[in-house]
């Protein structure tokens, strides 16, 4: 499945610059998957980060890409215009608010200019977006972790969304942080059902697509 992932990442990126011999930061990149499968098939030099990158599960317990460095998206510990693909898929929605804002600015201090920044989302109206506690996270906390747990018959640790590191965000928030960034926005994608035009209409994309695909550049 990441496989399949990457090389929609990589077809998608491919339209706007080639990866072959290309510098790649995957941001959140658990144990370093997609820098493996973009490494392999581009020969790029990809480069994974993630706060916790060893607690991750994987379908190779044993693997973790070898240029894997600990830390956070809103403090990427690289350089100013260092690579010329920036990924984030599925992050941001776990990064605390208030973090959520600097993770973006952060993506594209560290990115060339002329570069890609590949962020994936699924967007809080969805009803994928709560990933555990789907599809009850449009309601309070608690009433979406009980009836999450009568639906799923399994206990549900986190008090808050906050312990469960989950926070929405929709198409306006991440348009809104891209811009403020100072990102261009090339192309806005559905990554799962490939009905692009879904991205175009206002109410149809914050609930239509699973994961949502803005391709930025600066």
């Amino acid at each position: 499945m990441r496989e399949y992932f990457a090389d929609i990442l990589i077809a998608e990126v491919e339209e706007f610059i080639d990866l072959r011999d290309k510098r790649v930061l995957d941001v959140g990149g658990s144990r370093g998957e997609f820098c493996k499968v973009i490494s392999e098939k581009r020969a790029c030099r990809a480069s994974n980060l993630d706060p916790a990158p060893y607690e991750h599960g994987s379908y190779d317990s044993e693997f973790i890409w070898p240029d894997t460095k600990i830390g956070n998206a809103d403090n990427i510990p690289f350089q100013d215009g260092e690579f010329d693909l920036v990924i984030c898929r599925g992050v941001l929605e776990h990064i605390p608010k208030e973090k959520q804002q600097a993770s973006v600015n952060e993506m594209f201090r560290v990115l060339k200019a002329g570069g890609i920044c590949y962020v994936a989302i699924p967007l809080w109206f969805n009803p994928f977006a709560g990933h555990g506690l789907k599809p009850f996270h449009y309601l309070p906390f608690r009433y979406a972790k009980f009836l999450a747990e009568l639906a799923y018959k399994k206990k549900i640790s986190a008090r808050s969304w906050e312990e469960k590191q989950l926070f929405g965000i929709t198409f306006a928030m991440m348009r809104r942080m891209a811009l403020s960034a100072g990102f261009k926005i090339l192309a806005v994608r559905d990554t799962h059902f490939r009905m692009h035009f879904l991205c175009k209409i206002p109410l149809l994309r914050e609930i239509m697509a699973p994961t949502t695909v803005f391709i930025l550049t600066r």
